[in-house]
């Protein structure tokens, strides 16, 4: 006898297996939009991200000037790394920038279940504001009256010689050279000791050097462009006043509190005296609230969002 209903369902059996491996595919499918667009989205957020971070930084910078130089300098560096933002995508405060972009990324397997493209956001916020902790301070005092019309640093004049030979230096842990060629770390509102010796060879070598340092640097051999990757912009610590400051030699009386800094271009040192001039600047550091004590004292930018 035929075995005529073996063979029938071994037909529906096989019709049940080309219905799964149909279902199983879909899925498959499913996943691997999932696994290779999802990791699109991802790196598409995370390039957006970077682009934005780097254009509130830069933009953030140029708040210093003007709202329309943040904005110009802003769009400069997000189009510059790969996503063009505009005026509308940007929000000002007196001492920020924020930018919201929006983009849509394509996707590749997700097409198959109808979706072409997804859309993601990303946001930054820079804020600029005063330093009020910073490294590589030069061992230099000045008063904050002198800012920024003083074109030369010496003693006597813009630092109190006449207080038991106090020339407004600090003091370091190497010799007053080195200090002035890799500079020390200190914060606003805290106490530094001031050092009423120092060699005028040691500081006449060191002025030499940072000097030297920018000669293949065209931009930095002027005040008008130099910038703080040259040697010869030194930072100096900015203080409210001489008030009974003296000399070490009277105990306790060389403390000087920090107001603030500033950065100076120097020009030359000639017959013990600093010759330069007080320029804007941005460096990195910490910053605290508020607008500052000055457009010519130090500033600073971060990511507050």
């Amino acid at each position: 006898m035929r075995k005529i209903p073996s063979l029938i369902k071994l037909r529906d059996e096989s019709g049940g297996a080309l219905a799964f491996v149909a279902i199983f595919l879909v899925v498959l499918l499913g996943f691997t939009a999932m696994v290779i667009d999802g990791g699109r989205l991802y790196t598409g957020k995370g390039k957006l991200q970077k682009a934005l971070d780097a254009a509130v930084l830069a933009g953030a910078q140029g708040l210093r000037t003007s709202q329309a130089k943040a904005s110009e300098v802003a769009i400069d560096v997000s189009d510059k790394n790969g996503f063009k933002i505009s005026e509308s995508d940007l929000t000002y405060t007196s001492n920020s920038i924020k930018v919201l972009k929006r983009i849509n990324v394509p996707m590749t397997f997700a097409k198959v279940i109808g979706i072409d493209n997804t859309p993601i956001s990303a946001t930054a916020t820079a804020k600029v504001g005063p330093l009020t902790k910073a490294s590589g301070i030069a061992p230099i005092v000045i008063d904050k009256s002198n800012i920024p019309d003083a074109k030369v640093l010496n003693c006597g004049e813009t630092n109190p010689g006449t207080l038991q030979g106090n020339c407004g230096y600090l003091k370091s842990d190497s010799n007053l050279r080195k200090a002035f060629e890799d500079g020390a770390t200190y914060e606003a509102g805290k106490t530094a000791w001031t050092d009423p010796g120092g060699s005028v060879g040691q500081i006449s070598d060191a002025i030499q050097y940072l000097i030297d340092s920018d000669a293949d640097k065209p931009h930095c051999q002027s005040a008008s462009t130099a910038d703080n990757q040259c040697k010869r912009v030194i930072t100096v610590v900015v203080i409210d006043g001489w008030v009974d400051v003296k000399g070490k030699e009277v105990k306790g009386s060389s403390e000087v509190k920090v107001y603030g800094f500033a950065s100076y271009w120097v020009e030359k040192y000639e017959d013990k005296k600093l010759y330069g001039q007080f320029i804007k600047m941005i460096a990195p550091g910490e910053i605290g609230t508020g607008t500052g004590n000055g457009e010519y004292y130090l500033y600073g930018v971060k990511l507050v969002e």
